[in-house]
């Protein structure tokens, strides 16, 4: 049996300090699970039992995608309304040097942090520089990439004129030209298909004029929160329903070059204390299915979005396993026919190339 070396792209960390409401405003009391500490020693527990459950892959390291910490009404000072965001930066920066745990600076291969993207480009451009003052140079080269969380827009006028704004446009534009991507966070569960149909709209303008060594790279996370209660008995809805919206957007998001999709976060969209691994992934059939005739093997991405995978996974604390197998038997289905090098780019190679590891 092959040994895969497994990237996890989509994990989540924080420190004691930061949960609360007012550093985290998701993380409500008093029934909230994951209002406590989420360190990578935390990570290593799960990954390292499973490793010697199943000898068939070896986590060779993971990217951070940041927290949605809370951040003050913008003002003149960024380096003030900002802060926690920032904080969250010094935070991996202490991963980095080893305050935690001695592997964690081999183990954090890439870094997402949030930026301001909803801001003038004088004011990212300021904050990049703050980023880079507060990271040092050890994590700052680990930066691959950044996120600013679109799916709470729930006002379709507001979404547009944000991500079409020339400001966002520009935004985007800058971080191509520096090197990094943007992870893109949009949802159409909870939300509707027209953030998608938008967000796509505003990726291939990001690309205008741009040369193809400077075009900003897209990573989307979660395969866009699909609707998945719309469809009953987990068989395809009627033509022109929430499953045909998802796929033409999704085409169009793939025609998109520099674009890449994650295999990840779906456990939140099914509803808690789903059924097993075999039937989330017979469910999801169609969606994966469709993302890997669209982007192929080396444009998608394994990752597990630890530890909010615990939240709604059939498996509870040990759901990063339960996700890893739905993946696994969905990669080895016939009737989606990969190569044993095609599940090495979802595995690892695809996160390496997207993330630049």
């Amino acid at each position: 049996m092959a040994l895969h070396s497994l990237i996890d792209c989509h994990i989540h960390l924080w420190p004691k300090e930061t949960t609360n409401e007012e550093c985290h405003a998701w993380m409500t009391p008093p029934d909230m699970p994951l209002a406590k500490p989420h360190l990578l020693q935390d990570y290593y527990a799960v990954i390292d039992n499973a490793n010697s459950s199943d000898a068939e892959f070896k986590v060779r390291g993971v990217v951070y995608v940041e927290t949605d910490v809370c951040y003050a009404e913008p003002n003149g000072n960024i380096a003030v309304w900002a802060r926690g965001p920032l904080d969250e930066i010094g935070f991996l920066r202490s991963l980095v040097e080893g305050r935690y745990e001695a592997r964690d600076a081999e183990m954090l291969l890439g870094v997402v942090p949030w930026a301001p993207m909803h801001r003038p480009t004088h004011v990212l451009e300021e904050y990049l520089d703050l980023a880079q003052d507060r990271a040092g140079p050890d994590t700052w080269r680990r930066v691959k990439g950044f996120r600013f969380l679109l799916q709470f827009y729930l006002d379709p006028a507001k979404f547009r004129e944000l991500v079409l704004s020339a400001d966002f446009i520009a935004n985007l534009k800058l971080l191509g030209k520096r090197g990094f991507s943007f992870d893109v966070g949009v949802d159409q569960h909870r939300a509707g298909v027209w953030q998608l149909e938008m967000m796509s709209e505003a990726m291939h303008k990001a690309h205008e004029g741009v040369v193809e060594g400077e075009k900003v790279s897209f990573i989307i996370n979660h395969m866009c929160k699909p609707k998945y209660k719309d469809v009953p008995s987990h068989s395809i809805d009627k033509p022109g329903g929430a499953f045909d919206e998802w796929c033409n957007a999704i085409n169009a998001m793939a025609s998109c070059s520099r674009t890449y999709m994650k295999l990840s976060g779906q456990f939140s969209e099914f509803p808690p204390g789903s059924s097993s691994a075999e039937h989330i992934t017979a469910s999801i059939k169609p969606w994966v299915k469709h993302v890997l005739s669209c982007f192929g093997p080396r444009r998608t991405m394994f990752g597990s979005d630890w530890p909010v995978c615990n939240v709604d996974g059939p498996l509870a604390g040990k759901s990063w396993v339960a996700w890893r197998d739905v993946v696994k038997m969905a990669l080895a289905d016939p009737d989606i026919s990969l190569s044993e090098l095609d599940r090495e780019w979802v595995w690892s190679k695809t996160a390496a190339e997207a993330y630049r590891i």
